[in-house]
């Protein structure tokens, strides 16, 4: 299992899960909190107090901008009057249509005042998003976790009956952080065989040059299959 995890892509399949999961979590718990807004809202006259857009670069070094509105309500009846404050992440089209000193109608809950919804349906909208996003995540940590089941598959048979011989490197490809590998040698049965070696990491070949002997484990019934040994040992 440590293997899998460190070595065998099982970080990347857990990542995808986890936050599919809490895509998902949220898409349940706001939805559900959406819901409560539509059938029981309680309508508030709020006054916009700040409004603030940011952007942020993501992983994949695309800016995303984000839309907030602050506003301050009361609640409750004299003498018992309390203030609130709250900001919610909005829509760009919502956080155009206002601006600070206007006055707008919120929802808050039922006993609950410091539960508001500033952006009308934008609770749903959120939790709907969100549920887009978890789904996306999930889909992508199964695909992963197919693909890196065939993989480590694969690199058990080789394990338990692959042949181990040394070849000669034909090319070397880098493939971001790792690198692909073609390679040349003679098989058992003394024929002359080639064989395309998936992306390894490239500390194993750190400095290899084509020409270079290097160990391989091949298929015996499909010699063109074949992995460095060193991944397997």
């Amino acid at each position: 299992m440590l293997r899998w995890l460190t070595r065998g892509g099982g970080w990347l399949v857990l990542l995808c899960l986890s936050i599919g999961a809490i895509g998902l979590w949220v898409w349940i718990s706001e939805g559900a909190r959406g819901r409560e807004f539509a059938r029981s809202g309680i309508e508030t006259s709020a006054k916009v107090v700040d409004r603030d857009r940011r952007v942020r670069i993501g992983g994949s070094k695309t800016p995303t901008t984000d839309y907030t509105v602050t506003v301050t309500y009361t609640s409750g009846r004299a003498p018992d009057i309390a203030f609130h404050r709250a900001t919610e992440t909005v829509s760009r089209d919502f956080y155009g249509s206002v601006r600070e000193g206007d006055e707008i109608t919120v929802k808050t809950l039922p006993g609950q005042p410091e539960e508001v919804e500033i952006e009308p349906g934008g609770v749903s909208d959120n939790a709907f998003w969100a549920g887009i996003v978890g789904s996306v995540f999930i889909a992508c940590g199964l695909l992963a976790l197919l693909f890196f089941h065939k993989t480590q598959s694969a690199a058990r048979a080789l394990r338990r009956h692959g042949n181990r011989t040394e070849a000669r490197i034909v090319a070397l490809t880098p493939v971001g952080n790792r690198t692909a590998l073609t390679v040349a040698f003679t098989d058992s049965l003394g024929r002359e065989q080639h064989a395309e070696i998936p992306p390894s990491p490239t500390k194993l070949v750190m400095g290899a040059k084509p020409g270079d002997p290097i160990a391989i484990t091949y298929a015996p019934e499909r010699p063109s299959h074949a992995l460095l040994a060193a991944t397997l040992d």
